[in-house]
């Protein structure tokens, strides 16, 4: 077993190597404080690359013609409208007589289930065919009832093919209640097969009084004075692009109006969400690039000095106020559409009532100015430039991604030479133990052989009598 005696003589123990390590590896504080700045400006150009793309999201909208041809509604309670960007602006006065219901046919007890004072799971014992709203030659939707058949079971199966016979059912009281999928009068039409009394035997026989019709209806209404039948109440072949919702009846000689007009929310929406996005990223860039106070490092900004955020600022600032040159609009800035400059820093304010005022004397001439195409067929216009420039910043070959891929080789390069470094200041520190421990060993045998001597010299010096 080997006990480390370090220091024992010469006085220098592990707390002293660690002193002098300390001093050895004050590089690294260098390298640390290298690989933490490096790490804080890679992450303000990636918050700045996504404020962009934010702010390319906001200005897209401005791209989308649905954005300047929506419409909108006013009016309407017992009936709506859905509208799309091409329906007719105008008044529409709709008056609903009646709703459209949907046909049922509504059986009767079925004998073989209370004769045995049964429910819904007693099995029967019937067996026969019949079919539902079978075809012209009386083919298809054929339900074949087995002996072991419960109304359950019989229901499943009439479940089963609604989709082709479109009809529904539901087990009430014990009894088959049969409903058409769709509304309007359409009948629901029984037949029993192979001279069988099925209808008969599940109380669904509408020619004995065995079963309760009750008729579906169609939806009447009027549409400025036109009468119309159809047999939902979602109707879409009345108005031009356009579907009517119809929800409850008008009492006689009432009526909805309903007014469709232009919906401008849509394009004031998007120019506040890109003013708003604009300011934000501007203020993000201006407080990177804060020079800050002499002597304090804590005030200056991550990226202060930076020549690319520099011009990029400088650059957004002068695009989103300057001129543009576009055959297809007499609008040439944007501060025509209410968005101006409020102060030095670039931030903007936006009037809604001039993008408003020109919308409704026209607006193409609006959506124009944000995006259109040259007679080349190139796209031009506001949207266009704004984009242009942003994506040279944001994009997978940007300037942003060159800045990254930078930083991000100075932090590999960084992580091998605190790699290397370390393993240097291993051995380092064990050179030092090793020549501390040697040094122990040579005063301690300096110490035996000082004994040895001392006391050789001391036997052969006379002793007085």
């Amino acid at each position: 077993m080997s006990i480390n005696f370090l220091g024992s003589y010469s006085g220098i123990d592990q707390s002293t190597i660690d002193q002098l390590m300390a001093v050895e590896k004050r590089p690294l504080i260098q390298l640390s404080e290298k690989k933490t700045n490096t790490e804080t400006q890679m992450s303000a150009w990636n918050d700045v690359r996504t404020r962009l793309t934010n702010l390319f999201d906001k200005i897209k909208a401005l791209q989308n013609t649905e954005t300047f041809s929506s419409k909108k509604t006013s009016g309407g309670e017992s009936a709506t409208l859905t509208v799309s960007k091409n329906t007719p602006e105008g008044t529409y006065d709709i008056s609903v007589s009646q709703l459209a219901t949907r046909g049922s046919v509504v059986g009767g007890a079925i004998t073989a289930m209370t004769s045995v004072s049964g429910d819904s799971s007693t099995e029967l014992g019937l067996t026969g065919k019949f079919s539902i709203n079978a075809a012209e030659d009386g083919s298809g939707n054929v339900i074949e009832v087995t002996a072991t058949d419960t109304v359950r079971t019989i229901s499943d199966k009439i479940n089963a093919i609604s989709k082709e016979s479109g009809v529904r059912s539901a087990i009430i009281d014990n009894r088959l209640v049969l409903t058409n999928v769709e509304t309007g009068n359409a009948e629901i039409k029984l037949a029993d097969l192979e001279g069988g009394t099925m209808r008969s035997d599940l109380g669904l026989d509408t020619s004995t009084g065995g079963a309760e019709i009750i008729p579906g209806k169609n939806a009447k209404f009027t549409v400025n004075g036109v009468d119309v039948e159809r047999t939902s109440n979602s109707v879409n072949d009345v108005i031009e692009y356009t579907t009517i919702n119809l929800t409850k009846m008008h009492a006689e000689g009432q009526s909805d109006s309903i007014v469709v007009s232009k919906d401008t929310s849509k394009v004031e929406e998007a120019v506040k969400g890109f003013v708003d996005q604009y300011n934000s990223t501007m203020n993000f860039i201006t407080d990177k690039l804060k020079a800050g106070t002499p002597g304090e490092t804590a005030s200056r900004g991550t990226l202060a000095g930076d020549s690319s955020l520099i011009r990029l600022q400088s650059t957004l600032r002068s695009m989103v106020t300057s001129s543009i040159a576009n055959e297809n609009t007499s609008i040439g800035d944007i501060s025509q559409l209410g968005v101006s400059t409020v102060d030095k820093f670039g931030q903007l304010s936006f009037d809604a009532s001039k993008l408003n005022d020109a919308l409704n004397e026209d607006p193409l001439i609006v959506q124009n100015f944000f995006n259109s195409k040259n007679a080349e067929g190139n796209e031009i216009g506001f949207v266009s430039r704004i984009n242009g420039y942003i994506d040279s910043f944001s994009s997978t070959t940007g300037i942003i991604k060159g800045k990254t891929d930078s930083f991000d080789r100075t932090l590999k390069d960084i992580n091998k030479q605190v790699e290397s470094f370390n393993i240097r200041m291993e051995r380092k520190e064990a050179y030092y133990v090793n020549m501390f421990a040697k040094l122990d060993t040579a005063m301690m045998q300096a110490e035996s052989q000082m004994g040895w001597l001392t006391s050789q010299i001391s036997s052969m010096t006379p002793t007085k009598k």
